[in-house]
Parts: C-alpha cells; sequence; structure tokens
C-alpha cells in the first residue's frame, strides 16, 4: 500500500516519538535525583498543603499523592496529536447519520430516554465540543481504549496540580536542565464555550451555571472552575440541578440568577434516575433558552459502542484514508459481544462467540454505558469457565468486547506519612487527552495500581509537563 502524505506524517511522528522516549527516562531519572537529594518531607508535606489548598481534593481525600509529574516529549505530544485528529474525525464523520439514522442509535444501544433528550435540537451541530480520550502512550504507540464524549472532568484540577508542581524547589531546579511547558486547558474550556455559546445565537456575556448534584466528590473541581470563570469576567453559578427552576418562559433561574449557558457536568444517566427532581435543566434546554454544553447528543459518541461503528468496515463510508489510518493504528479492534458473523481484527470473517471464548487471552469485555471500570471483564485475569460465564453475562446485557492493549507502567514516588518516608509504586498510566473541537488541549495522567485507571476507583491524578 502507498501511504498518502498525511499517513507518512503519521508513521513519522510515530518515529520521532519513539526516539523521544530515551532523553524522557533520562529526565525523570533526573527528577529523581533531585528529589531524593531534598527535605523529602518537608517538600511533600509543602506540596499536599499547597494542593489542599488549592481544591485538589477528590471527596475528603488528596486527588494527587504523587511527588512527581508525568513528562512527555514534545514530539510524543505531537503524535498524540496526530492520533487524537484522525479518531475524533472519524467519529465526526459518523455524527450525522447517526443524528439522522434510528439503526445507528439502536446499534449503539440508545435507551428510549435517551433518545428523547437527543432529539431536542440543541441550537448547534456539534455532538461534543468538550471531550476526553483514554489512553496508554508507549513510547512512539498510542493506544485509546474509552471515549469521554459526555461530561470529561478534571480539568480545573489539572491546571491546579500543574501549579502547584511549578512552585515547588524541585521542579524550578529540574527546569534549568530540562526545559518543560505546562498544559493549561482551562483558558481553552471558557474559549470552547464561549465560542459555542456564539454560535448557538448567544449575544451578550452569558451567566454560566457549572450543573451538576452537590452531593458528588467533584465538587471541589466546580468551585476552582467557578473561581476560573469569574476571574476572566463571566458570572458563574454552581447549582445541582434539583435547585434549579424554570419560569413561564422557560428561562433558567438558581435562586434569583438567571443563567443561560450552562456547561453540564451532570451525566445523562444521573439525570434520568432522577428527573423529575432534576428535569428544570432539560426544560430549559427543550425550551432554547440555554446554550448546553455538552449537548444531550453527546450521549451518542459517549457510548463504547461508538468504537465498534469506526472500526467495523461496515460503517466507514465517507472516512478519509488518513482518518481510517489512524483508526486502525491507534484505536483496538471492538464488537458489540452477540451471536453473529463479523471480521477479526486481521479482517477475516469469523464466528464472533467462537473468536471470544478461543481469544480469552487477549479480549476484554465491557459494558457499553458504564464509568469507573464497573463490569469490565479482563479475560487474561480469568479462566476459561470464569471467561465462559462473562460472556452469558455479556450476552444478557448490551458488552463490547476488544482486543487487548499494551498499557503503560512507570515508577513513581509518594509520602508514607505513617513510616515518614518516601514510597515508590509501580502504576497503571493512563493519559487522557482533553479534546476542544477536534483537537488537542491538554492533558490528564491518572495513575492506579491496577489495571484500570480511575479516580471513582480508588486511583489518582498528576499534572503533566511538556519536555520542550
Amino acid at each position: 500500500m502507498t501511504l498518502t502524505k498525511l499517513q507518512k506524517d503519521g508513521v513519522d511522528a510515530a518515529l520521532a516519538a519513539a526516539a523521544r522516549e530515551g532523553s524522557r527516562l533520562e529526565a525523570i531519572s533526573f527528577y529523581n535525583t533531585i528529589l531524593e537529594k531534598t527535605d523529602i518531607k518537608e517538600f511533600a508535606q509543602s506540596l499536599q498543603a499547597d494542593l489542599r489548598a488549592r481544591g485538589v481534593m477528590f471527596g475528603d481525600r488528596p486527588l494527587c499523592p504523587f511527588l512527581r509529574p508525568n513528562f512527555v516529549g514534545r514530539e510524543q505530544l505531537g503524535l498524540l496529536a496526530s492520533a487524537v485528529r484522525g479518531v475524533v474525525g472519524a467519529m465526526n464523520v459518523l455524527a450525522p447519520r447517526i443524528v439522522a439514522e434510528p439503526e445507528l442509535q439502536d446499534f449503539l444501544g440508545m435507551t428510549d430516554q435517551e433518545r428523547m433528550l437527543a432529539a431536542v435540537d440543541p441550537g448547534y451541530a456539534d455532538l461534543s465540543v468538550t471531550s476526553r480520550l483514554d489512553s496508554f502512550l508507549l513510547g512512539g504507540k498510542v493506544r485509546f481504549v474509552e471515549y469521554n464524549a459526555e461530561v470529561p472532568a478534571g480539568i480545573g484540577y489539572n491546571d491546579r496540580m500543574s501549579e502547584a508542581f511549578m512552585q515547588t524547589s524541585v521542579m524550578q531546579e529540574f527546569s534549568k536542565f530540562y526545559p518543560t511547558s505546562p498544559l493549561f486547558t482551562s483558558d481553552a474550556l471558557l474559549n470552547a464555550l464561549i465560542d459555542t455559546y456564539r454560535r448557538w445565537g448567544g449575544k451578550d456575556d452569558p451567566v454560566i451555571g457549572i450543573i451538576d448534584y452537590d452531593d458528588l466528590p467533584t465538587i471541589h473541581e466546580f468551585e476552582i472552575l467557578r473561581q476560573f470563570f469569574t476571574s476572566r469576567g463571566y458570572k458563574t453559578v454552581v447549582s445541582d440541578p434539583r435547585k434549579l427552576r424554570v419560569n413561564g418562559d422557560g428561562e433558567l433561574f438558581a435562586g434569583d440568577q438567571k443563567i443561560n449557558l450552562v456547561y453540564r457536568r451532570l451525566l445523562t444517566n444521573e439525570l434520568l434516575e432522577r428527573f423529575e427532581e432534576a428535569k428544570a435543566v432539560f426544560e430549559a434546554y427543550k425550551a432554547g433558552t440555554i446554550c448546553a454544553v455538552n449537548t444531550f447528543r453527546s450521549k451518542y459518541l459517549h457510548k463504547k459502542a461508538i468504537f465498534a461503528l469506526i472500526t467495523d468496515p461496515k460503517y466507514q463510508d465517507g472516512m478519509t484514508e488518513e482518518q481510517l489510518f489512524s483508526v486502525y493504528t491507534h484505536v483496538p479492534w471492538t464488537r458489540k459481544v452477540e451471536d453473529t458473523k463479523t471480521t477479526d481484527p486481521e479482517g477475516h470473517p469469523i464466528e464472533l462467540l467462537y473468536f471470544i471464548r478461543k481469544n480469552r487471552r487477549d479480549l476484554v469485555m465491557k459494558p457499553n454505558d458504564e464509568y469507573g471500570g464497573k463490569g469490565i471483564f479482563v479475560g487474561w485475569e480469568l479462566d476459561d469457565r470464569e471467561w465462559d460465564n462473562a460472556i452469558q453475562t455479556a450476552l444478557s446485557s448490551y458488552y463490547l468486547v476488544q482486543t487487548r492493549v499494551e498499557v503503560a507502567r512507570d515508577s513513581y514516588p509518594s509520602w508514607n506519612s505513617e513510616e515518614q518516608a518516601i514510597q515508590w509504586g509501580e502504576y497503571t498510566v493512563d493519559l487522557d487527552p482533553f479534546v476542544f473541537f477536534g483537537e488537542i488541549e491538554g492533558l490528564l495522567t491518572r495513575l492506579s495500581a491496577t489495571a484500570l485507571c480511575n479516580v471513582t476507583a480508588g486511583g489518582g491524578g498528576v499534572p503533566t509537563f511538556v519536555l520542550d
């Protein structure tokens, strides 16, 4: 096959990213050397106090108990950007078809209530303005495993963590020898919100409502973003949707404050669970009096089955060669678990259930619409009997099967307050690009002692700095 220029650029980006890995590891070693020469107890306690003061908390626990940030090379960021552009571009090719074709909505597993929400025209075309891809970066290789297209979290936390680490003596000493750049994202988020509001038809400066339940552990991040938006001149309120009301004209209010731009952090599933109590935001959305980011149509792309669509040749009409190159390079083969014929990762025809049973060690099965690592079956961690039981569970619900992806692992230091000593641990490293309008605008790094990287499931986070 003859590569197009953009495909060749993708190959060149992967080679450049791989070549940068050695110097990235040297930089990490140098950081660790500086850390070990400092008063680690004072450093750790000072850093944790600063993070706590900045609101970097998940409920009542620190979000970042670690003493080192993540580092990526500039070339590796370039590889990520190219991969994101192609994969998100492929999903956006499908977006108009998904909106128009009930058959594709069936395939994605949209419920009747979700379709009811998505049927409302939001006033602008983008299905997902702010999103996040969950990925693993291994030198010159990127693999995406999920797409959070609905309400991606972590932007405010990430910026505050970056600020805190930049203030430390260790990071300042490190940067004298290895120049780095933070990737602040809050400005880009605000710009995306305001730009979408203008395209929706908003003329005046909006009042922004950050909307989610007030009993969630992420409430600290809502306050971080409220402070940031306010500092940029935009009046902002944080409100539980159950405390909102609409007036006779369908306008949305938090107390006496009218809201016309909703930064929706409320998951669709969680709205529907308490719909009668929390429906004011949807009533205003339906009346066209608010611009919501993201819209309820983002659920189309948020379903994990979107990867089954973009990796199946049956649904790839209209995608460019460059987008397909990105899909096949960076997205694992994914199919809906059902008794059907399809193609394997090499494109050969297969009976899907037979293939799943015979390839347990190379597959995972995950529910189509869950978060926090819930309900995932990891084939290489189960025996044959357990895997067969998992297949039966998958057939009775809506599950996806996906080829095994090599996860990134790295060693990170944290402070053990009980032993008054530095503690080193091996962690799975999930590098997640924030994506606005199809382009990377920041990176979230999540760490976990298990194969599943998720803060809800007990993981933590660190900021990411780019090595220039």
